[in-house]
């Protein structure tokens, strides 16, 4: 009997992983990742231990010692998890090779040290296969002409902010983008883009040539209250690519309140890497004109590699805000971080700035320049 290792983070989906493991007759050892993980999976496992995000090395002699050969990586963990990590020296190493810190660099470097240690890392989607719907409309009121061609534009433009390692999901009222995922998430975008006089659309997809080991889209219960509270009345997925988690309670609610939610066949991609950037004004910039080309906005906030929040057509004002909010609660935890590895000699540098910088189309007000620097924002 096989023994496969699930690094748990929090949500339904590592259930589920356990669950249909469990079915194929294999062993499982739950390694959660503290603060995150729900300590009753413990219950379902041969074995259970729960460590802290960022370390590496007791993780992997926990797996060894209980025979672990395979691992799967599941269930969420707190974007700003990046920025307050306190990593052991493994982990140190491991991240002083990127350039760029974003869930697609940070996981895809974890899965090919995991393999280099001998560990075989599987798709996320192994023994999930029943949560991938195939494409068709899954629930709600089939959609109308001005929904499917609101809907082709939304998934279009979220396949290239996907690419973008910018987020995979974003919100789409006829041909303007209300919002676009980055740091925060999908749940944050949903209530940015939304709540406005006529309903909005949702578009979540995967990036072109996805590695399907890791961050893996779900749509769940959470999502589609998220959507009732915002005025959201169609939520459109890629087919086959993304996880519909707790799919009867998701089916009733978007059947009850009349929400068109589908799965959407979408043509496989290569994947296509960004340009070299030397610093965070210069990957701001860079996404800036990429935003200013897919007609979304023209500038970026950028922290240590993270695209932490984009402008949209609402104007520079709310990228402003949203990216202030994100930081001003993650500005203690990152300088008590440094001042930690300062004082335990573990090193690290001074938590970097929070950067906004765009296309020569930004130009941003008196007003929104104090804004910035209120929050903390260096604008470039």
């Amino acid at each position: 009997m096989r023994t496969l290792g699930v690094i748990a983070g929090a949500g339904e989906f590592p259930r589920l992983l356990i669950q249909g493991a469990r079915r194929a007759g294999v062993r499982v050892v739950c390694i959660g990742v503290r603060g995150a993980v729900d300590r009753r999976l413990a219950d379902m496992c041969d074995a259970f231990a729960a460590f802290r995000a960022g370390s590496l090395e007791a993780p992997l002699e926990f797996a060894r010692r209980h025979g672990v050969q395979d691992l799967v990586l599941s269930g969420q963990v707190k974007p700003a998890s990046i920025f307050t990590l306190w990593p052991d020296a493994t982990c140190r190493r491991l991240l002083a090779q990127l350039e760029r810190r974003n869930a697609h660099t940070i996981f895809g470097l974890l899965c090919s040290f995991l393999e280099q240690q001998g560990f075989r890392v599987l798709d996320s989607t192994t023994y999930m296969q029943e949560h991938l719907p195939a494409a068709g409309l899954l629930a709600g009121p089939e959609p109308t002409p001005e929904q499917r061609e609101t809907m082709e534009n939304g998934m279009r433009l979220a396949r290239h902010i996907a690419r973008l390692d910018i987020g995979q999901s974003l919100m789409v009222q006829g041909s303007r983008v209300t919002a676009v995922e980055a740091f925060k998430g999908t749940n944050e975008c949903i209530r940015s883009g939304g709540n406005r006089p006529a309903p909005a659309t949702l578009c979540k997809v995967t990036k072109p040539g996805h590695d399907m080991r890791f961050d893996v889209p779900c749509i769940g219960l959470g999502t589609v209250q998220n959507c009732l509270a915002a005025n959201v009345n169609h939520i459109a997925f890629q087919a086959r690519k993304t996880f519909l988690l707790q799919r009867e309670q998701v089916l009733e609610l978007c059947n009850r309140h009349g929400i068109t939610l589908q799965a959407v066949d979408l043509p496989e991609e290569p994947a296509a890497p960004l340009a070299r950037v030397q610093d965070d004004a210069a990957h701001a910039r860079l996404m800036a004109h990429e935003l200013e080309r897919l007609g979304i906005g023209h500038s970026a906030v950028v922290c240590d590699g993270v695209v932490i929040a984009v402008e949209d057509p609402d104007g520079p004002a709310k990228c402003i805000r949203r990216a202030g909010e994100y930081m001003r609660r993650l500005r203690l935890a990152r300088l008590f971080g440094w001042l930690l590895g300062v004082l335990t000699g573990s090193g690290g540098s001074r938590p970097a700035p929070v950067v906004m910088a765009g296309t020569p189309a930004f130009s941003p007000t008196p007003a929104e320049r104090r804004a910035a620097k209120r929050a903390g924002i260096q604008i470039r």
